[in-house]
């Protein structure tokens, strides 16, 4: 943590005036701001100090208490922290005493604004607390409420040597930190960044029923379980290896995968007939919706998913309807469940979803 070094930086700064501004500058805020550049991103910790010999009082209009812009070297912004962001709108008071502080952090995965890897080069990020206005306190200058913080990228922060010496420049990053919602499952928009692009590969490797590529994204420890409607049962979906996988649309075995709905019959099929009524029944790689960690889809069954496998990630793709006749009763969908596996997220789960009586 740097807010240390920074409150002494803040400090620094106020007493390094000259008497002449001392007299006028000993009584103000102050922000000071730094950075560190990680495997693959970029923290900033910045605090805002107060140096008035009273009590002060900030007053935020929102939940959002700073905004971040990143400028490149020909001063285009290419990323804003609130860009995308919601944030609670209500009033909220903060009350600082002498020499205390407000310290913030925040972190940048060095993304522009249509989530691209930004090219070396020297890069500007412009901090701002973003107070409103106290009809009971003075106005704060613009200046006492900003910072701006330099640094450069090489290029070289989103890889590293392996063992065998060869770098990972072209390897997924998949060490995107996240946050858990309530119920301890990983909150959506994190979800949707560190799972997208492998879950879009899986989407287009099952539509083209490509089973080597669909078995390159199986758990090689857990396999892959199949799940007919929604609710997972550990004891009877049939679970297949990764080589089953490979072998799946040529195994003309029959298997047991559950029992239909409604009668009650068992479901008795192929893996490849299987694939056309349990996995791929509609083109799932053109849904409607595609929900990260949210479910889309709801029928009378029990969601059990997030129970079942441990701190998943699911995509679900969603139809809402076909027919109009059938007002949304003919609704379907695919889930596909990725579970963490050193350091990468693999596939241990394939549910099917549909409206059931």
């Amino acid at each position: 943590m740097l807010f240390p070094l920074l409150i002494e930086a803040a400090n620094d700064f106020q007493s390094s005036a000259g008497e002449e501004e001392l007299s006028l500058e000993s009584e103000m805020f102050a922000t000071v701001g730094d950075y560190q550049i990680k495997e693959d991103k970029v923290v900033f910790d910045f605090v805002l100090i107060n140096h008035y010999s009273e009590v002060k009082e900030l007053q935020f209009g929102s939940g959002q208490q700073f905004e971040i812009i990143i400028r490149d070297e020909k001063n285009e912004e290419v990323y804003r922290y609130s860009e995308g962001k919601f944030f609670t709108m209500a009033l909220v008071y903060i009350s600082l005493n002498p020499g205390e502080s407000l310290q913030w952090q925040a972190e940048w995965d060095m993304k522009d604004k249509d989530g691209k890897i930004v090219s070396p080069g020297r890069y500007r990020a412009e901090i701002e607390i973003v107070t409103i206005a106290n009809e009971d306190e003075e106005k704060i200058e613009d200046s006492h409420l900003r910072t701006v913080v330099e640094f450069t990228l090489t290029g070289n922060e989103h890889y590293s040597e392996n063992e065998n010496g060869e770098d990972n420049r072209d390897q997924k990053n998949t060490s995107i930190e996240y946050m858990l919602n309530e119920e301890g499952i990983i909150k959506a928009e994190y979800a949707k960044k560190i799972i997208e692009d492998t879950a879009d590969e899986v989407i287009q490797a099952l539509s083209a029923k490509d089973a080597e590529r669909i078995a390159e994204y199986v758990h090689p420890e857990k396999g892959v379980r199949f799940t007919p409607y929604t609710y997972v049962n550990k004891k009877k979906d049939i679970v297949f290896t990764r080589d089953d996988v490979r072998n799946f649309f040529a195994d003309q075995n029959h298997y047991l995968w559950g029992c239909y709905d409604g009668t009650g019959d068992e479901i008795n099929l192929t893996p490849e007939e299987y694939y056309n009524e349990f996995i791929y029944s509609a083109d799932f790689i053109n849904a409607v919706e595609i929900g990260y960690n949210e479910v889309l889809s709801s029928g009378n069954m029990l969601e059990n998913q997030f129970a079942v496998y441990e701190n998943p990630l699911v995509v679900e793709y969603y139809f809402p309807g076909f027919n109009p006749d059938f007002m949304g009763m003919d609704w379907r969908s695919l889930r596909l469940v990725f579970e963490e596996y050193e350091e990468d997220w693999k596939l241990t789960g394939i549910i099917h979803n549909q409206w059931t009586i």
